[in-house]
């Protein structure tokens, strides 16, 4: 009964609402099991479609949908349904009502992970979009899951300089941010990036996030200088931005970046959105600059969302 899987819950000691576990509809696995790897759940213990899911981190999306898709041992993908977050990390349909249990078409005794992805549009087709956000087999029936990140990540470190380059010396010089020393040295250690995403600097502005492009490496200009004075040629060959033209509806500049906020995510690859994920590698704040300062950064990675 419901009462007695509850009973069981509270004996192994599992965190509430924060779990994916296959559900099966003849049994339910004992307590202090500790898989070791991965086994599929033969089908002789009964018809197996339904999935629980939970996480920790995870933020609700404003736009887009989150979608949950199975992997099975001969290597289909099945797709189990769309959901967004409350805040206790629990899946909730359209209405916020809280999803307690998805169900698949067929069964899935031999299914050997299971994916989440982001679905910037809301419109699902027949496989993930490219920005997986939590990946993880299952062992025994239940599977954790982490971000897919590039290895190495968790030791990400670095820092911006304050200064203008694109608009020569001694002008504005407050209102531009690069990854460089004053020796002209790069400052950020990254992890080699994936497959699956791409890095994005940002500067929050009065609480507008602005991005100043994507990059793959350190030691290479960013895909993009939208804000760049008249000199770009001048600008280092670092991630970086001058907040000089072109400002966006709401902000002016030159910008005084004072009080401002660093970021640096991992975005996915195809997606073109120039909000900041919810991936963020390093964090910063400005103080009240004039140019020459340098920013440290803090590593922000333990905060990535997780399902257990």
């Amino acid at each position: 009964t419901h009462a007695q899987d509850l009973g069981r819950e509270r004996r192994c000691r599992m965190k509430p609402a924060f779990f994916i576990i296959l559900l099966l509809l003849l049994m339910v696995p004992g307590c202090g099991e500790t898989p070791s790897e991965f086994r599929p759940l033969p089908a002789a213990l009964g018809d197996l479609r339904g999935v629980a899911m939970g996480f920790e981190r995870l933020q609700p999306l404003d736009q887009g949908i989150y979608s949950a898709w199975l992997r099975l041992e001969k290597g289909d993908r099945v797709g189990i349904g769309t959901f967004n977050v409350n805040s206790n990390g629990q899946p909730v349909d359209a209405q916020g009502s809280v999803i307690d249990r998805f169900t698949a078409s067929e069964s899935l005794f031999s299914a050997i992970s299971i994916l989440i992805a982001i679905e910037p549009t809301g419109d699902i087709g027949d496989a993930p979009s490219e920005f997986v956000i939590l990946q993880g087999p299952f062992i025994d029936g239940i599977a954790t899951l982490v971000v897919p990140f590039p290895a190495g990540i968790q030791e990400a470190s670095g820092s911006y300089r304050v200064f203008t380059p694109t608009d020569g010396p001694n002008t504005n010089e407050g209102s531009g941010v690069w990854a460089i020393d004053a020796n002209g040295q790069p400052t950020m250690t990254l992890a080699d990036i994936n497959n699956i995403y791409m890095y994005e600097h940002f500067v929050v502005i009065n609480g507008m996030p602005v991005t100043m492009g994507r990059f793959r490496t350190t030691n290479t200009k960013d895909l993009r200088n939208p804000w760049s004075g008249p000199l770009n040629s001048e600008a280092p060959a670092v991630p970086g931005e001058d907040f000089l033209a072109n400002a966006p509806a709401g902000l002016t500049f030159p910008a005084d970046l004072s009080g401002s906020q660093l970021l640096v995510t991992l975005e996915a690859l195809y997606d073109d959105r120039v909000e900041p994920s919810q991936l963020v590698v390093l964090e910063g704040t400005l103080p009240t600059v004039v140019g020459g300062e340098i920013i440290q950064l803090a590593n922000q990675t333990a905060n990535f969302p997780t399902g257990t």
